[in-house]
Parts: structure tokens; C-alpha cells; sequence
């Protein structure tokens, strides 16, 4: 007999049968007809040629053969329930690395959160956070080069899955002392300022809603310097006259590390989502979700 022929159900029926060694017993034991065991136990005597079970005063005893290979029959049952239980991912023992894109305000803010649950939590979980062309990732990921994206990032690939993991708004970052802190802004104003401005590789992600905000105005940002990360813009700006637009929460964290203070920008400028992207496939991946999990869970704290 082919295997593609075979009643996968006559396997539980056998086991049943050995451990009951009673037709009645067995059926009730699976829930199911004493009339489906007997035909059950039929099938099985005529798929392997042998007896199985025999009649001996008021029960039934087994075969050699059905001896021989009860074993195997509770090793292939077994077998099978592992391939149809929900797989699980034990963070305690896993040995596993995720491949990730933060960008790098991002980073500042969830990195060390998350690398502390780890270490606790996971000891044996690596990250490895790359940096590559932010337009690029949706293909990383249906690759299966990449596994999770941190970012904001306007036109994400709609096919992607997404959650968002918080909001923020801009903020103009200054050195202390500079006369901005003292002074009414304007746009005009704010446009003629020395700016500093982030501009991560092929991408202007943190400068699409200030310069759109500044079209009906006919202005344009003064720009002096054009970094491709936030790495050392707060000490730029603290021994300068510039000033930069960043993530209110990158200005408040960066108050802590340099003499420089927020101000408030003349523009009418909505909220940004923060969001956590990645591809369908590891949608239901126990690792990935607890991942993402962990991911919400530092958000709250950044």
C-alpha cells in the first residue's frame, strides 16, 4: 500500500487498541464507534497482513508483530502531532539571530531597552542591525535577508505588514545660548537660520514634511550642512550658530548628552508614525512575534 493511501487515523485506532486491548474500550477511548473500531481494526489486520489482536477468554492479546511495531506506531503519532502543533519559540534556550533596519534616532531611543530584555531574557539571541537603502528593504525581506524594519518611512511597500509603535512630531534643536530660545519665530525667520539638515542614504525620510510644510510659503531652509545620520548633531549644534529639525523625542534625549535645548517650529506640522515593518511570511514565525513583542514593549519606554 502507498503511504498517500493510507488513513493516517488507523495509526491512533491501532494505539488505542494496544493499550486497551478491548474493541469497546479502544472506541471509547477515541470517541468514536464501536462498530468505526471494529472496521478500523479490519483495515489494519488487512494493510499488514497480520492478526494484531487475538481472542483470549474475555479480552484480546496482541501479536508479535503488533508488538514489534506498537513503538513505531507511537513514534510516527508522535512525529505527526509535532508537525500539526503550533511550533514555539523558547527566548531561555533559543540560539538565534535577527537581522534588523533601525534607523538611527530609532536606535538611540529603543536600542539599549531592547538589548537589556535580551540579555536577560534571550542570552542567546544576537541582533544584527544593518544599514542598506531604506527603498530596498521590502525586497531584503521577501529574500529572507531581512527580518524586521524600524523606521519612519512615508511609502513603505504596501505588501508589507506593519504596527505602529509610536508617534512623534518636529521639533527645532539649538545650542542652549543661541538667540532662537529668546526670539518670536517666523518662517522667514526660521528659514534663514543655519540648518543642519539629516538626510539618511537615497532617502530625505526626515525632511519630506518640513519642506512640504514650507511650499506655500515659496521658502526654503538656509542649509549648511547635510548629515547623513544624527551621529554627533547635538555637539554640531552646541558649538554653533545652526540649528537642526529633528523627532521631539531625539531633541529631549539629546538635552541629557549636549548643551542644547527644543524650540517650537512656525510650521503646522502632524504627528509622524514610528512603525515596526515586516514581510507576511514570518507573520506567524513563534520567533518573529516574540520579536515583535518585545519591540512594543521597549517602544512604551522610549
Amino acid at each position: 500500500m502507498r503511504l498517500q493511501d493510507f488513513d493516517l487515523n488507523l495509526l491512533r485506532a491501532f494505539d488505542a487498541l494496544l493499550r486497551e486491548r478491548h474493541v469497546t474500550r479502544a472506541a471509547e477511548r477515541l470517541e468514536m464507534s464501536q462498530s468505526s473500531m471494529s472496521a478500523s481494526l479490519a483495515k489494519l489486520r488487512d494493510v499488514l497482513g497480520d492478526e494484531l489482536l487475538m481472542r483470549s477468554g474475555t479480552g484480546l492479546v496482541p501479536t508479535e508483530l503488533a508488538l514489534l511495531i506498537w513503538p513505531r506506531v507511537q513514534d510516527a503519532i508522535a512525529a505527526v502531532e509535532r508537525v500539526i502543533e503550533p511550533p514555539r519559540f523558547d527566548p531561555t534556550t533559543a540560539s538565534h539571530t535577527f537581522r534588523l533596519i533601525v534607523i538611527d534616532y530609532i536606535d538611540l531611543l529603543m536600542m539599549p531597552a531592547v538589548m537589556r530584555r535580551i540579555r536577560r531574557e534571550a542570552p542567546g539571541v544576537k541582533l544584527h542591525v544593518l544599514q542598506t537603502n531604506p527603498h530596498h528593504f521590502g525586497e531584503m525581506m521577501a529574500a529572507g535577508e531581512l527580518d524586521l524594519a524600524l523606521t519612519y518611512f512615508p511609502n513603505a511597500p504596501d505588501y508589507l505588514k506593519g504596527r505602529k509603535l509610536f508617534s512623534d512630531r518636529f521639533l527645532g534643536l539649538a545650542a542652549s545660548g543661541h538667540p532662537v530660545h529668546k526670539q518670536a519665530l517666523d518662517v522667514a525667520a526660521f528659514c534663514a537660520l543655519p540648518h543642519v539638515t539629516i538626510e539618511p542614504v537615497s532617502a530625505q525620510i526626515y525632511n519630506v514634511q518640513i519642506d512640504a510644510a514650507l511650499e506655500p510659503h515659496g521658502r526654503r531652509r538656509n542649509v549648511l550642512m547635510i548629515k547623513p545620520s544624527f551621529l554627533a548633531l547635538p555637539f554640531v549644534l552646541e558649538t554653533s550658530d545652526m540649528v537642526a529639525s529633528v523627532p521631539a523625542r531625539f531633541a529631549r534625549r539629546m538635552t541629557r548628552m549636549a548643551a542644547v535645548e527644543p524650540f517650537d517650529l512656525p510650521l503646522e506640522l502632524p504627528l509622524f508614525d514610528v512603525r515596526m515593518l515586516w514581510h507576511p511570511r514570518t507573520d506567524h514565525s513563534p520567533a518573529h512575534e516574540w520579536l515583535r513583542a518585545l519591540m512594543i514593549d521597549c517602544a512604551r519606554e522610549a
